[in-house]
């Protein structure tokens, strides 16, 4: 079981359980499957009171019907996992989480697929209407997703102009940070005050807003089975504009946004209600597939609801963006950032429709990996501050916590939450966030009282794995104390390797290359401290060097660093930008 813990272990970012919803800091229910497989046997109990989209309690179903990729992996790592069926316990705040782990793995996958089917057959004449467009060739077609752009004004000769025309750069296909105007020909720097504010009358509130403004500036269509795209002339533009302006959204429900850590005055200037991410089409399909799934017979609405919300922030909204990779010859369409409710200068506008008759196989898919396994699987929507379970009943627990005040997860599950009209109660979300007046102590506070709980029904002889990512010494030093004030002893140490980078180490100034992995015992003693803090540290600094040929040797230097102070249980002191990591002297 310990050799789990020898070396970095792989966690694929890949595959239909994985790619069936987006949720922030999610892992392989695959690679949890064998950790549970390989810490407990058949018949065991399984908690996570962080319980996030449900990993836990798929990967229980998991690990009773292992599949062939799960078996190679274990082979491969010459691992002895005990397949077969586990019970699990799920805890989880989030109403949309807990919703999520229940469809995933309760759901039969013929009876959604087939409602789904309907579901989209329902709708998809209105659909079609909605994102009618006319070809290169004039003939009719439909919209696969439109590029916007925001109008600026350039602050030399004062006329509006397009974001998109100045910026997107052509042999190379780029889009630079170095806007240059069209019209006056003159260098400029884009700040909030250069983007163009209008007055407009939401037609859901209706009041007058201000609001920036966007205009059309590339469509991308499919007539029949070929795909086309033009960039959009003056009569698309109006057009396009015209036919969204006269969509009636008198219907859809005012849901009112709770901003919170993620609101930037800039670019979510005049956005108080949810219907201002969407475009009034997109608005309108949304709202209309919601009216419709209503007509499903009880059972089954759930999981209609959440393959609906599986595509709604990443794909629906205005936040989808676009990139410009190397060496593409156009955009690359990519959904929303993760983690954050950011709408770039380039937002897009995809069909809602198309992409959710695209989605319904994989989403399916996932559905088949778990139903029928002979695991039980329980999710308690509530918080794990008490968690009601006997005293030492619990085999194992494997857990993601919030990582301090990384991810403010009931701001953004509000997006999908305001659609299934019932949003998570954050008084007791386990968070360092300013806009709820939680600090580091509060975020120790709530960390203790899940952990207490969690030791109390964790049996002598249990094991807890915690899967966790900062960048800041002073979490990591919350995160010791909560575990030794709990008896909870760091007895080994390991790298989960997400084989790619997650938002959180993207989106950071200094980033992190992996999720430390935590083995914690009640009641086994680790191997005698093998190194001081000064050893620590050398030995990070020799064994990873920077060379500059390995961009992320900075960041796995701190995963490193990480993993050998807890493994020797010493208390870690360096931020992930100390320069003594960074081997400078200044």
């Amino acid at each position: 079981m310990l050799t789990l813990y020898d070396a970095p272990f792989p966690s694929s970012r890949t595959g239909a359980l994985y790619n069936a919803f987006s949720y922030p800091t999610k892992i392989s229910a695959e690679a949890e499957a064998i950790f549970i497989a390989c810490h407990t046997s058949p018949g065991d109990t399984v908690l996570d009171p962080f319980g996030g989209s449900g990993t836990t309690g798929i990967a229980a179903k998991l690990a009773a019907r292992p599949n062939e990729k799960m078996i190679r992996m274990a082979d491969s790592l010459g691992l002895r996992p005990k397949w077969g069926p586990r019970r699990a316990v799920v805890y989880e705040l989030s109403v949309i989480g807990s919703m999520l782990g229940s469809v995933l793995c309760d759901t039969d996958p013929v009876a959604f697929q087939d409602a789904a089917s309907r579901l989209l057959s329902r709708t998809k004449e209105a659909a079609d209407s909605l994102y009618s467009i006319i070809d290169n060739d004039g003939n009719p077609g439909l919209v696969r997703f439109i590029v916007w752009s925001d109008v600026i004004v350039c602050p030399h000769c004062h006329n509006e102009v397009s974001y998109a025309n100045c910026c997107i750069r052509s042999n190379p296909f780029a889009i630079s940070d170095k806007p240059v105007c069209p019209s006056c020909k003159r260098p400029f720097n884009i700040t909030a005050e250069t983007h163009t504010v209008r007055t407009i009358t939401d037609r859901v509130l209706n009041t007058d807003i201000s609001q920036r403004k966007r205009v059309p500036y590339k469509i991308y269509g499919i007539t029949g089975s070929r795909k086309w795209s033009r960039l959009c002339t003056a009569d698309d533009i109006e057009a396009i504009i015209a036919k969204l302006d006269n969509i009636d959204l008198k219907d859809f429900p005012e849901m009112k946004i709770r901003w919170g850590m993620l609101y930037r005055s800039g670019y979510h200037s005049g956005i108080t209600h949810l219907h201002q991410f969407y475009t009034s089409r997109n608005a309108f399909m949304m709202n209309l597939l919601w009216d419709e799934i209503k007509k499903f017979p009880a059972d089954i609405q759930d999981a209609l609801k959440v393959f609906v919300l599986s595509y709604n922030v990443a794909h629906s909204t205005l936040m989808t963006r676009v990139v410009a990779k190397k060496n593409s010859q156009d955009f690359v369409v990519t959904g929303a950032q993760p983690g954050v409710l950011y709408i770039s200068n380039l937002p897009v506008e995809k069909n809602i429709h198309a992409g959710l008759q695209r989605k319904l196989k994989t989403f399916a898919d996932a559905l088949k990996s778990t139903f029928d396994s002979p695991s039980e699987v329980t999710f308690i929507n509530r918080s794990s501050l008490n968690i009601d379970l006997p005293d030492k009943s619990v085999d194992y627990i494997f857990t993601d916590p919030p990582f301090g005040d990384y991810i403010p997860y009931s701001e953004i599950n509000q997006f999908n939450e305001l659609w299934l009209e019932n949003t998570t109660d954050n008084s007791e979300e386990v968070i360092i966030n300013p806009c709820q007046n939680k600090d580091i102590h509060s975020y120790e506070r709530l960390m203790k009282s899940v952990f207490s709980q969690s030791s109390r029904v964790l049996k002598d002889d249990g094991w807890c794995t915690v899967v966790f990512h900062s960048a800041k010494a002073e979490i990591w030093q919350s995160l010791y104390r909560v575990f030794k004030d709990n008896g909870l002893t760091p007895f080994k140490a390991s790298i989960l390797d997400k084989l790619q980078t997650t938002f959180i180490q993207t989106g950071s100034t200094v980033k992190v290359k992996g999720d430390p992995l935590i083995l914690l015992s009640k009641c086994k003693t680790p191997t005698p401290t093998m190194f001081s803090s000064d050893e620590v540290l050398s030995h990070v600094l020799s064994e990873i060097p920077l060379d500059g040929s390995d961009k992320t040797s900075e960041a796995k230097r701190y995963s490193e660093y990480i993993r050998l102070c807890f493994e020797n249980g010493l208390m870690v002191e360096l931020n992930a930008n100390s320069c003594l990591l960074h081997g400078r002297s200044d």
